[in-house]
């Protein structure tokens, strides 16, 4: 049959990224009339889940954690980087002992226990509850996880997304890779001071790069987001420079009933090249920059970037002036 064909292949082999249930989770919410983000159901696009697993340098070696975990979609990229070079022995470690989630809403998390279990991982240590009670914390952090990977909940009342980050870092080993995708309203100086404060006193903000304007298109999400890495338990300092990219096009396009796709198999050389720079700390014109920051400034790269404004025309301009209007009439202004 056709789902023979090609469903259970994503989802009978670990070593495939596509998080298959959470997407079939994600069309039965809209099609019973709402897009799930109502549930708190807002998939990461999986080439977003790939770029933030090679930016934490994930491996067979690495243990990993979500601490808002969703569908699993993060777990289900890392297990399959972790499963690449990796022994028979080592693969059963890595399913048994190597991912660790935590889900508060009960019908994501048993979503989150399937996925994973569909994917062969026999010991899944996806915990029901809330990640900032003190329990659950001490029970991860004993665990000696290194790598961290969240995409936490949008405009909670109770909770900033710093706040996730914040809980999620502390989670990690000493020198730990913590890399989340949050809203653009957190790398700006003015907002959330004291829990910017914090997180500078004990963690060192190594990278932000700022991610396409639509990238969350398919799930109905206008948000602008960007990338955050940071290095756990090592205080930042302030004379150090942090990495800044200006990662704004994925190569993806928007389809008709197919949200945004790699129509032109950009990605993968985009991708390449948005690693280099970031791994060998390249300025780029237009494209990345580095400059030291505080807890205060801005960490973003429009603010430092050098721009070549002799290649401008006429259409940045007006695409410019538009974007900025929607933003105004977005948030409100008059």
């Amino acid at each position: 049959t056709e789902l023979d064909k090609k469903i259970k292949p994503m989802m009978n082999y670990a070593d495939n990224t596509i998080d298959a249930l959470g997407i079939f989770y994600h069309e039965f919410v809209k099609y019973s009339g709402g897009d799930g983000s109502g549930l708190g159901i807002v998939l990461t696009p999986q080439h977003l889940t790939d770029f933030m697993c090679e930016l934490a340098e994930v491996n067979k070696n690495s243990k990993v954690v979500d601490i808002c975990c969703g569908s699993g979609a993060f777990l289900v990229t890392a297990m399959s980087k972790m499963f690449k070079g990796a022994s028979g022995k080592d693969i059963e470690r890595i399913r048994r002992h190597s991912l660790f989630g935590v889900e508060l809403d009960d019908d994501i998390y048993a979503l989150t226990i399937a996925n994973m279990i569909v994917r062969g991982d026999g010991k899944s240590n996806i915990i029901y509850g809330d990640c900032f009670q003190s329990n659950i914390g001490t029970e991860l952090k004993n665990k000696q996880i290194d790598k961290g990977l969240i995409n936490p909940p949008y405009s909670q009342e109770d909770h900033s997304e710093l706040e996730f980050v914040e809980s999620l870092l502390e989670i990690l080993t000493v020198g730990g890779v913590g890399v989340a995708v949050v809203p653009m309203s957190c790398a700006i100086g003015t907002k959330y001071k004291e829990v910017r404060e914090r997180l500078f006193k004990k963690h060192t903000l190594q990278a932000v790069f700022s991610m396409p304007d639509d990238i969350f298109y398919a799930n109905n999400a206008s948000t602008n987001v960007c990338v955050m890495v940071w290095e756990a338990h090592k205080p930042h300092d302030p004379a150090k420079q942090t990495f800044f990219g200006y990662y704004k096009d994925d190569g993806f396009i928007k389809a008709k009933k197919l949200g945004r796709i790699d129509k032109f198999n950009r990605w993968e050389k985009i991708k390449k090249e948005w690693l280099e720079l970031y791994r060998e700390r390249v300025v780029k014109e237009g494209l990345t920059a580095k400059k030291a920051v505080n807890w205060d400034d801005e960490w973003l790269c429009e603010a430092y970037m050098e721009t070549d404004y002799t290649v401008l025309t006429q259409a940045d301009f007006e695409k410019s002036v538009r974007n900025y209007l929607a933003y105004l009439v977005k948030a409100g202004s008059r």
